[in-house]
């Protein structure tokens, strides 16, 4: 089993290095497992397609991101976290940049990718909630005047840091990390009218 394991991450891991270099259209299942060290039978004995090596890449990207921003189990939203919790996903977005800037196309080429998408975001969104909940029970947010809501921060945030990377394939480089990691920034000026400059300063 473990060893298992291990094959079948050394092809995700060589799986992302392609589609993120080259994109996913030219990449093969072929390519794969050359990159990977290993014979096209072998890697379909783990996958059977690039669309389910694609999706775990996907599950992998959302688990690592949910990860983040749980606030059950005794961890407790902060302003440390959030700045944190910013620049980590930031980061992942660089990691898995060939999610985010074809994203779209992804899931209207799979109907499974996109359930499973769907769920995600469901998720996480719930995760940014609770975590904002959290952060004006505190008294480290104010929360937002009527009609506007922590929910509607949350998916203001979503769209910025889905919207980056696309965004930047027409004004920028998607490839650079500086710029991709902007994307932080953008979140932080939303958040910034709500945020309790002192405390926030105080733990910069």
């Amino acid at each position: 089993m473990a060893k298992t394991a291990q094959t079948r991450a050394r092809i995700l891991d060589a799986a992302l290095a392609l589609f993120n270099e080259r994109g996913t259209a030219a990449v093969s299942t072929n390519h794969v497992a050359a990159a990977a060290g290993l014979s096209p039978g072998n890697l379909y004995y783990h996958y059977a397609d690039k669309q389910e090596i694609i999706r775990a890449l996907h599950h992998r990207y959302a688990a690592a991101h949910e990860a983040l921003w749980g606030t059950g189990g005794g961890q407790r939203a902060s302003l440390a976290r959030l700045r944190e919790n910013l620049a980590r996903s930031m980061e992942l977005s660089w990691q898995y940049r060939f999610l985010e800037r074809e994203l779209v196309a992804l899931l209207r080429a799979d109907e499974l990718l996109a359930a499973a998408h769907r769920a995600a975001y469901q998720r996480r969104l719930s995760q940014w909630v609770a975590f904002g909940e959290q952060l004006a029970d505190d008294g480290l947010i104010r929360r937002p005047a009527p009609p506007v809501t922590i929910a509607d921060l949350a998916t203001t945030a979503w769209l910025i840091g889905t919207g980056w990377l696309p965004f930047l394939e027409i004004t920028g480089d998607p490839h650079d990390p500086v710029q991709v990691a902007r994307a932080g920034d953008l979140v932080r000026a939303v958040l910034a009218p709500y945020l309790d400059r002192t405390a926030w300063e105080e733990e910069s």
